[in-house]
């Protein structure tokens, strides 16, 4: 039975963001390096179980280091590896392709960088596994590379190694785009891939897999990360995850319809938060707070944020052992208000409903003019979303009509 490891996106030495520490905070000092942990995870888990072989689907590496003592701790964990016998295939990603050192740094002998002039292949009779892969030339690569990879060799567990963008897949910048049915008619038996950060069987058979990354760095890469474990026989093959990271990144919603105070909101949140951290296997967690429903304190939600992120990172530092960062809280509740009769009403706040709606409706009658402001962001990676000025005419409704609702009833007080 052959049997090897999956993994990509470890982005080694890579910062995490959100962490901010607070009274009542876990200690940032645990997890720093997060991405060393998840690694050494990874190589504990393969001489453990003595796995022969360990497939990287690109972007080890994070665009450029500070120094070479990444790549240096990336060659120390390997020659470990080496010392058992074990193989390391690896092909360059987007990022490691960025980073000018990644080609400069000699690699242990047990260690297969494949070139990115063209796909090559990659023999290793004593284990009856042929595995074919390119790196990338250059940080982007809009190719499709798997086009031009090798026919499948008779007799042999055909590995096709590969950093890409399958066709329809959100969320990720489209390097190397291809289907799995052009993977498919490759002949191979199984895919590694790199690049989309969420764990992700695509197709069985062939067996087409995002390993996802080893461990998450922000609210973007939420729930379990690490490494897939493939055991292949005559008949099939079997994929199972496996978990590598040491901190999870949660985001937590609570619908607070009925709460009539922050404390029982916080209350509302804790409960909830209680249930996510009891599927996190005791690590530590940064947590996104989201707050939902219409109720009547969402004025006071809105105006003192200050009151109320300290009362959620207290609930949290209660309910998870201090096990739990906050790492922001996002208010998207509004005032218990029947909007539809509102609008309907001959009231003033009814005028101005009617008023906002049209609005929302048509943004573009404001003629605000964003060109300088789209000017600044060019080339930062940052962009206005489309449905921006909608979210923005929402929450000025909100926000108008509690006021509105709330002077009128202190003054039939």
């Amino acid at each position: 039975m052959a049997t090897f490891v999956h993994a990509a996106d470890i982005h080694l030495d890579s910062p995490l963001k959100g962490l901010f520490p607070y009274e009542g905070a876990p200690s940032i000092d645990e997890i720093r390096g997060a991405t060393r942990q998840a690694l050494d995870n990874l190589i504990n888990f393969i001489l453990t179980e003595q796995v022969p072989l360990l497939l990287i689907a690109g972007d080890l590496y994070d665009g450029d280091w500070h120094d070479f003592n990444t790549g240096l701790y990336f060659a120390s964990q390997m020659r470990r590896l080496g010392e058992v016998g074990v193989r390391v295939a690896i092909v360059r990603g987007n990022h490691d392709a960025a980073n000018k050192m990644t080609k400069t740094l000699p690699m242990p002998e047990n260690v297969k960088v494949f070139k990115s002039r063209k796909p090559e292949t990659w023999l290793l009779d004593d284990l009856g596994i042929a595995i074919h892969g390119q790196s990338y030339a250059n940080q982007e690569v809009t190719d499709n590379l798997a086009a031009s990879y090798p026919d499948s060799v008779d007799g042999m567990l055909n590995i096709g190694l590969l950093h890409c963008l399958i066709s329809g897949a959100k969320g990720h910048l489209s390097y190397a785009p291809c289907t799995t049915d052009e993977l498919a008619s490759k002949g191979y038996d199984y895919w590694a891939l790199g690049h989309v950060h969420n764990y992700s069987v695509l197709r069985q058979q062939p067996c087409i897999v995002y390993s996802g990354c080893s461990q998450g760095r922000h609210i973007k890469e939420t729930g379990s990360k690490g490494c897939v474990m493939v055991e292949a026989d005559n008949t099939a093959l079997k994929t199972e995850f496996v978990a590598l990271d040491v901190l999870r990144w949660v985001e937590v919603s609570a619908d607070i319809t009925d709460a009539e105070s922050i404390e029982q909101a916080a209350t509302i949140f804790g409960n909830e938060l209680a249930v996510a951290m009891a599927g996190q296997d005791g690590r530590p967690c940064c947590v996104r707070a989201v707050f939902k429903g219409r109720c009547a304190i969402h004025g006071r939600l809105c105006s003192d944020p200050m009151t109320l992120t300290a009362t959620i990172r207290a609930v949290a530092a209660e309910v998870s052992s201090n096990k739990a960062w906050i790492e922001k809280v996002r208010v998207q509740t509004g005032p218990a208000i029947d909007l539809e009769k509102l609008a309907q009403s001959d009231t003033p706040q009814g005028e101005l409903l009617r008023y906002l709606n049209e609005l929302t409706a048509n943004p573009q009658s404001l003629a605000l003019d964003l060109t300088a402001l789209k000017a600044k962001l060019a080339g930062s990676g940052v962009q206005i979303p489309q449905d921006a000025m909608n979210q923005l005419l929402q929450d000025a409704r909100d926000l108008l009509l509690t006021a509105l609702s709330d002077g009128q009833s202190e003054q039939e007080k």
